[in-house]
């Protein structure tokens, strides 16, 4: 879960609202279907398209389904994101910006190249193959796409091990509903937990080892309930932190504060333009700003879970900017991130120690974070200073920065406004207590305003302190051709210290800072290559200073995501000499026929002298569905003599992963032998108890999809209806599959503001049921488990055939004629005869059913049935006897003309 301040999935006014763009509209007389096929394999016989034959409009959504792409379509937010082939090369398309970017290449998407419906997004073939590298012949006259891959996608992977040709595919879900699950909160429900459990043996002194990292969540008092509980490697508590917190993307909460978001426990406070940053601590925080909200002026910090043994990296705009395997009281931590104006990708990815790979994507749209007029937002924070709700331990270690600045607990209050003067100028407050380290507290205040002036987003802030301390900043942000930049200035005097510039030198009193930000992407060789840069200068009393200059690179080479930066750092710090520094990293990761996940780093000086430092080497190997083996390898350069080794074995089950792993670090001829457990504990509400499976139910949220056929058509299951084993559900962290009783608990939905879940009945042994949207749509919290009932009706099929009974005693069929079948409390079913008289039902609900004609048809043209037909439909799949029924003309009435119409008698 990203960490305040949140990015989430709603979206924010930037300066000022934008028109709408608009696309084109599906005309349902255009529909095409066509079948789909990769480099010769058939994926669907049913791929609905629109628009233009030799160029139609494709449902990106269900392209991405069939080729098992990892590609998130978003239609509500107009969005797609993803990460294609073995390097993991970066898609975004944001239809509401009108940015479209396929591995740092622009590709251009004009009105008539896509198409929005409520539960997909089309776009044109053309545009379709420059996003997703995919070579598409268009077979107009047989109406077939024929895909040409220059990298294997998934879907092929899979085929090649399985070893065997697929089926026909799975017919494309075009439900233009959403089955949306509303899940309120609760006085109370059973939380969810991750588990993990870890033993071993080790050399020295203490020579066995056990430790346990424990998550939890739920709801309580109608809020959702977060917790943690972390040990040392001896089984004693550490660490521990509680949240209560409840969110409402409608800003809902606290009467005429309209709060989107409320939190009470170990919670975080709000930061100011100048002076006070975001620390945490045990206490209360609300915030009516739309969840994604934020400035490009602000520096954001993201902070999520992290349990024992994972990595996590960070890239922006598809570079990499930061990387750790640290936990801060079982999270990450990065602090301090620009953000450039427009388009802002932020990806966290996270590597787990048997080979788990998670991704969590934000798109922000920056701007001068300019409100409507008279528009108001409000955040607000009440914290004890660097105090957690619970301690087991004390720990030495600061938890916020340089205790020469933060005090260790105090009582830290802060809160900040922000107003819309005019569409185009907003105005910002705030004030702080900031507790001081030598005692008591510091009072801290601002003032500000944000504006556009000549196409740039600028902005002015001025703060002043209790002690007499002042500082004011000024910014301008915008586009200059290929280049997105953000330069800001702060001036301070009388000692006033901006807690939001983290890069200074404590030990020194600033006077001023300047900071530039430029992102950009550069084609070498037709190569788009994502490029950022940041210079930043701090200056000192006596003429001191400081200055940090990096660039960072990141860009896919044939199957390799290939990512390096450079760091130079100068300070000049009377009356010492000057000291210089230039570091590099390079590193290399790729998902290899996506069964070999390789990862190696490069670490790296050049001044003051040129040498290599350490070089790291991560492989895992996945062998099954449930075997997976990993292997590292650490090895300082500068001391070949101290490496590092790991090895591990993991079998997944349906009960947890089980882990054996050796380590051994030659620095001290160390070695460790350790078994882990890691499992959820997920509560069965159908049940009432809990199950034991994989980790998920404590840090995300969780669904029971109960499907069945539903008999009665009352959508509640009844004792008497049967199951629907085998159906697939699609979105989640893990794929699930219904089990006999018709039941499945998915966990791994995460945290965020919505999740997407499409139901697929492909596998079911009687397809032939009347199904809600195959589209879930819900609001996923942690620990909770929503019920998702999902009835399905039986159905079966029947062919009707009208004749026209002549007076001779002839039948011929009768086109044209509209035939409903109907029964008491359902509504009727239409269907209209072919040449040959033929009407065909399908997806007809099981029952008793009547023949009859439309009855406007029916006295308009005179028709009447000689003989009514009954119909009894199984519901087994198979087709009900033919149904052949007789209608007769009635003469014309006295004085009246009846003009001859289309099917009328002969």
């Amino acid at each position: 879960m990203l960490g305040p301040p949140a990015l989430a999935a709603e979206p924010a006014p930037a300066s000022p609202p934008a028109a709408v763009r608009t696309y084109a509209t599906l005309d349902p007389g255009s529909l095409l279907l066509f079948s789909a096929t990769i480099d010769g394999v058939t994926l669907t016989e049913g791929l609905g398209a629109y628009g233009l034959a030799s160029d139609p409009l494709i449902p990106v959504g269900e392209l991405a389904r069939l080729l098992e792409a990892d590609i998130d379509v978003a239609p509500v937010e107009r969005r797609i994101t993803g990460r294609l082939g073995q390097a993991r090369t970066p898609l975004l398309v944001d239809l509401n910006a009108g940015v479209a970017r396929a591995g740092g290449r622009d590709v251009t998407i004009g009105e008539r190249d896509a198409a929005v419906t409520p539960t997909e997004i089309y776009i044109r073939t053309s545009v379709v193959q420059k996003l997703l590298g995919l070579t598409i012949e268009v077979a107009d006259d047989e109406l077939t796409l024929r895909m040409r891959a220059s990298e294997k996608f998934p879907v092929q992977a899979r085929l090649e091990r399985q070893a065997r040709r697929p089926d026909q595919g799975q017919p494309g879900q075009n439900n233009e509903a959403t089955l949306q699950v509303a899940e309120p909160y609760a006085f109370f429900s059973p939380p969810g937990l991750d588990v993990v459990l870890d033993g071993g043996f080790q050399s020295g002194g203490n020579s066995s080892t056990f430790r346990y990292d424990l998550r939890f969540a739920g709801d309580l008092f109608w809020s959702n309930l977060q917790g943690y509980l972390g040990s040392d490697e001896e089984g004693r508590a550490t660490n521990a932190r509680v949240m209560l917190q409840r969110r409402s993307l409608e800003g809902d909460m606290l009467g005429p504060f309209r709060a989107r978001e409320v939190s009470a426990g170990d919670v975080y406070t709000p930061a100011l333009t100048m002076g006070a940053r975001s620390v945490a601590g045990a206490g209360f925080a609300f915030s009516t700003a739309p969840l994604e909200q934020t400035s490009v002026f602000n520096r954001i910090d993201l902070r999520g879970e992290l349990p024992p043994g994972y990595d996590v990296e960070l890239y922006v705009n598809d570079v990499l900017r930061n990387s750790t395997n640290q936990a801060i009281n079982g999270r990450y931590e990065f602090l301090d991130i620009p953000l450039s104006p427009g388009i802002n990708v932020v990806r966290v990815v996270t590597y787990g120690p048997r080979g788990e790979r998670l991704e969590e994507i934000q798109v922000v749209n920056v701007g001068a974070a300019l409100l409507r007029r008279g528009e108001a937002q409000m955040a607000f924070g009440i914290v004890e200073q660097d105090t957690p709700l619970l301690r087991p331990r004390r720990t030495s270690r600061p938890l916020i920065g340089d205790p020469a600045l933060f005090a260790n607990n105090g009582v830290r209050a802060v809160v900040s406004v922000n107003y819309g003067l005019t569409d185009l100028i907003s105005l910002t407050a705030g004030a702080a207590r900031i507790p001081q380290p030598g005692g008591g507290a510091l009072g801290v205040y601002s003032l500000g305003g944000r504006t556009s002036l000549f196409g740039l987003a600028t902005q002015l802030d001025a703060a002043w302190n209790g002690d007499g301390g002042a500082g004011v900043s000024v910014g301008a942000a915008g586009q200059f051709g290929p280049l997105s930049a953000v330069l800001r200035h702060a001036e301070y005097r009388d000692g006033f210290i901006d807690e939001t510039n983290l890069s200074f030198d404590a030990r020194y009193r600033v006077e001023r800072r300047s900071e530039l930000t430029v992102d950009s992407n550069v084609n070498l060789r037709g190569r788009i290559v994502p490029v950022s840069m940041r210079v930043l200068t701090n200056n000192y009393e006596g003429r001191s200073y400081d200055m940090i200059a990096a660039a960072r690179a990141s860009s896919g080479i044939g199957a390799v995501l290939l990512s390096a930066g450079l760091e130079y750092e100068r300070r000049h710090m009377r009356p010492a000499a000057t000291d210089e520094t230039l570091k590099g990293y390079v590193t290399a990761s790729t998902f290899r026929s996506y069964k070999w996940q390789v990862r190696t780093s490069l670490d790296y000086d050049v001044l003051p002298d040129f040498k290599a430092r350490f070089l790291s080497l991560t492989v895992d190997r996945r062998l099954s569905d449930t075997w997976s083996l990993r292997f590292g390898v650490g090895q300082p350069l500068d001391n070949t003599h101290d490496w590092n080794v790991v090895a591990s074995s993991i079998y997944a089950t349906r009960y947890g992963d089980f882990a054996l792993t050796g380590e051994y670090d030659n620095t001290d001829a160390d070695w460790r032998v350790a078994a882990q457990w890691s499992f959820g504990l997920g509560y069965d509400p159908e049940r009432g108890r809990y199950n034991i499976l994989r980790t998920g139910p404590g840090s995300g949220g969780s669904v029971l999809f109960n499907a069945f056929l539903d008999e009665n058509g009352d959508g509640i299951r009844q004792a008497s209806e049967s199951p629907a084993p085998n159906v697939a559900l699609d979105g989640a962290a893990r794929g699930a599959v219904t089990g006999r009783d018709g039941r499945v608990l998915v966990t791994g939905l995460g945290a965020g503001p919505t999740a997407y879940m499409d139901v697929n009945l492909e596998k079911l042994d009687n397809p032939s049921v009347a199904a809600p949207p195959t589209k879930v749509q819900l609001r996923p919290r942690p620990g909770r488990t929503a019920r998702v009932d999902y009835p399905m009706r039986p159905t079966g099929g029947v062919m009707v055939k009208v004749e026209l009974l002549r007076d001779d005693g002839q039948r011929v069929g009768l086109a044209s004629v509209r035939v409903q079948l109907v029964r008491p409390g359902s509504p009727p079913i239409d269907s209209v005869t072919e040449f040959d008289g033929s009407a065909m039902f399908d997806a007809v609900p099981v029952g008793g059913w009547r023949v009859q004609l439309d009855p406007l048809q029916a006295a308009k043209l005179r028709m009447r049935l000689e003989d009514g037909a009954t119909i009894d439909i199984q519901g087994d799949g198979d087709m009900a006897p033919d149904a052949v029924v007789q209608v007769r003309f009635d003469p014309p009435l006295a004085d009246t003309t009846v003009a001859a119409a289309e099917g009328g008698p002969r």
